[in-house]
């Protein structure tokens, strides 16, 4: 056996469709795409390949409850069978599921696909006395409305550039700040995540890694991360496309390096930077998910509120998009 086994990559996706197609596995309600996404985002789920010679020779699904670790979707190219790919794949999930602490490994087979069964049953799988159950949802299925979130955003802005003297740095705070000319999106998804997971940040990490790229690889779009004693504390992204006005589209420190006054000087560095380039005004908002003392922070930095929203929004940390310790502050 030559085969070679990696994750799922988006350069895959048409091979993996043709592949599933040819084996028979998709079924009119099927939605391949989104289920693909929502493996590739999860952190309890995986798609894994077989390639041999940089051909997409087989495909398994597995991923895990928590309870138990369950697998799909595998499917072997005929041209790779009887060369015991499907077995390698099936042997892959296994230790996938083991190296997870997972007590079982399950499936589901269509009632009838004796074949299949027998094919599972000769690499150790047995049929349990379970009925399964399901509730299938409709195209515009909504979720329930104890799981939204009121949100009420504020939207702030300065016209003027501020006249203050200029912030220093913390006493005894070793600090460098470096621009990050050309952000990775795994980069950015790491300072996201660091920064704002305690506020429920969520929005960009909706976006598949082409849209953010698109976005922070922009020459208008300005990233900066403050380094203190060498170790990344935040980032302040300035976004200039709206222009004639300049955006602070994200600003914010991880959780380590809150009270130290750092956020302070920060803020006020990135206002003098935002007005380098003479724009209309400054616009910023904020939500009642943020820091607690964000509004009165950018209020006393120089920034007035002009415009209210309120907003219900799924609670991200049913999709995973937000860690599920933290609780949201309601308005």
């Amino acid at each position: 056996m030559s085969f070679a086994f990696r994750a799922y990559r988006d350069e895959d996706f048409d091979a993996v469709i043709a592949l599933w197609r040819d084996s028979g596995l998709l079924r009119p309600h099927h939605d391949p795409a989104r289920e693909i996404a929502s493996v590739r985002d999860a952190a309890n789920a995986e798609l894994i390949l077989a390639i041999e010679e940089e051909r997409l020779a087989g495909s398994i699904q597995v991923g895990h409850d928590g309870h138990r670790a369950w697998m799909y979707r595998l499917a072997v190219d005929p041209a790779f069978r009887r060369r015991r790919c499907g077995s390698a794949l099936v042997a892959r999930a296994e230790d996938w599921a083991l190296a997870r602490g997972m007590p079982k490994l399950m499936l589901m087979i269509r009632d009838g696909n004796e074949a299949v069964a027998r094919y599972y049953e000769r690499l150790g799988f047995r049929a349990e006395p379970r009925m399964v159950m399901s509730k299938t949802f409709s195209a515009d299925a909504k979720p329930h409305a104890e799981s939204e979130i009121p949100v009420v955003i504020t939207y702030l802005e300065m016209t003027e550039q501020p006249t203050r003297p200029t912030v220093p740095v913390p006493a005894g705070l070793k600090l460098a700040l470096l621009r990050v000319e050309h952000p990775s999106t795994a980069f950015y998804r790491f300072l996201y995540h660091e920064v704002g997971a305690p506020w429920f940040w969520y929005e960009r990490k909706q976006l598949t890694d082409e849209a953010l790229a698109e976005i922070v690889a922009s020459a208008k779009v300005e990233l900066y991360v403050p380094y203190v004693a060498g170790a990344p504390a935040g980032y302040v992204e300035i976004d200039r496309r709206p222009a004639p006005d300049v955006s602070l589209a994200y600003f914010g420190l991880m959780p380590a390096y809150l009270g130290l006054g750092l956020g302070w000087y920060l803020l006020n560095w990135a206002i003098d930077l935002a007005w380098t380039t003479a724009p209309r005004r400054v616009i910023v908002d904020t939500c009642t998910l943020d820091h607690p003392r964000a509004l009165q922070t950018y209020q006393q930095a120089g920034f007035r509120a002009y415009r209210q929203e309120h907003r219900s929004i799924l609670d991200p940390r049913l999709a995973g998009r937000t860690p599920s310790q933290f609780e949201p502050r309601l308005p």
